[in-house]
């Protein structure tokens, strides 16, 4: 397991993603609004679905280890775009996250691939479900570190840089440090080894589109696996904007700007939680069982959001306690989907294995990018606790798929040992 000990070290330093918990005021500073900010990270999605298709044509043509070390150069090149041109504002920091996006499409088209096929030649591939949980821990452990300093750094190096200098360089000096964790994380990937795959004809751009839309019409026809990938997106979908509404919801309740990191923190320790301890929670659950008290907790967790959005300076106790509400929330999200893609691994053949798993990412990107974009045009109009109002009517819908769930599943998560 030496190469994966390689891969979970580079995911960890990669996710050092420092900027994350004061990203809202890193837009604010470069002339950009709440709206501008929603509707970017909707914009993030809806490309990462567009990149799909390339990066499963590239992938085919490329080995999955030099995919990787793509996914990762492009999250760099954002990172050295936004730390000399990021003062320029609206369309520099779009390419930047759209160039974060195309990180994303690359790594999550090939990285569950790596440890299946890495895992399949050492004739281990009912470890799966731990090894994939596992790289998730250090994916979240990373992002949860980072989360945890961002905001703390922040706070001291813009202080600093303005009583030193008489300008706040906090961001910039916040993107440096991430520049060289991800030099770091990308060092670390070429000493993976490069792992045998399926092989198959190299198919032309418009040849894999057909392929997509075919594998799609059969995985969303299939009674075994579609009501899966529509409720699992649907919640991934939900999650993003919970993710994204951190920020305008703790300026709301006057958090201070040190403590932006400790949700975030809070949110990535339940998330590696989540998936570390993947197998023995499904040990436990049925994944009907443990959908079914997740959609009650994202009820929950609107309710809690439409009250932090309503209340004037609650008691800082209190906002913390609702915002940890809703980061448990999202660890659970994580579990159910997890716990998908590793059943739809079992369900589909080798051949289309990747192109399912993608279509079932593309699921919750869409409803991501719907989401946060309409985010965008329903502040111009109405408060965000009516906004998160309208998005519970409309995640109400998911009791369909859940229901079809509860009805249809008979496909343990956990392999017969």
């Amino acid at each position: 397991m030496h190469a994966l000990k390689i891969f979970n070290w580079s995911t960890f330093l990669q996710t050092q993603i420092f900027m994350l918990p004061v990203l809202l005021l890193f837009y604010q500073q470069n002339g950009l609004s709440v709206g501008d900010y929603f509707l970017f990270q909707g914009i993030f999605s809806i490309t990462a679905l567009l990149f799909e298709v390339p990066a499963g044509y590239i992938g085919d043509i490329f080995p999955r280890k030099n995919i990787l070390i793509l996914s990762y150069g492009l999250f760099l090149c954002r990172l050295v775009l936004w730390f000399f041109f990021a003062h320029y504002g609206y369309w520099i920091i779009l390419a930047g996250e759209i160039l974060y996006s195309a990180s994303k499409s690359f790594y999550s088209g090939v990285a569950d691939g790596y440890v299946y096929d890495y895992l399949k030649a050492g004739g281990k591939s009912s470890e799966m479900l731990k090894q994939y949980g596992r790289l998730n821990c250090f994916m979240a452990s990373g992002a949860a570190i980072s989360a945890l300093l961002g905001a703390y750094f922040y706070q001291h190096l813009s202080a600093w840089s303005m009583a030193s200098c008489g300008k706040d360089y906090g961001f910039l000096i916040l993107i440096l440090i991430e520049i060289v964790y991800n030099t770091a994380a990308i060092a670390l990937l070429f000493f993976l080894p490069k792992v045998p795959s399926a092989k198959k004809k190299i198919k032309s751009v418009f040849e894999k589109y057909k392929d997509l839309f075919r594998i799609t019409k059969n995985a969303l026809t299939n009674p075994d696996i579609k009501y899966h990938m529509f409720y699992s997106g649907l919640l991934a979908g939900t999650t993003m904007v919970f993710v994204w509404s951190f920020q305008p919801l703790m300026k709301s309740a006057l958090v201070p700007v040190g403590l932006f990191g400790v949700i975030y923190f809070i949110n990535h320790l339940f998330r590696a939680l989540a998936s570390y301890f993947l197998p023995e929670t499904m040990k436990y659950f049925s994944l009907p069982l443990f959908g079914s008290l997740t959609f009650v907790m994202f009820i929950i967790s609107f309710l809690i959001a439409m009250e932090l959005a309503h209340l004037e300076n609650p008691p800082l106790w209190l906002s913390l306690t609702l915002l940890t509400f809703i980061c448990l929330t999202i660890g659970f999200q994580l579990t159910v989907t997890l716990a998908s893609v590793s059943r739809l691994h079992m369900l589909v053949g080798s051949d289309i294995r990747s192109t399912v798993a993608s279509v079932n990412n593309m699921i919750g990107r869409f409803i991501a990018g719907l989401f946060l974009i309409l985010f965008k045009f329903l502040l111009d109009g109405v408060s965000i606790q009516t906004s998160f109002l309208i998005y519970l009517c409309v995640f109400m819908l998911g009791l369909y798929p859940l229901l079809k769930v509860i009805k249809t599943d008979t496909i343990p998560v956990l392999p017969n040992k």
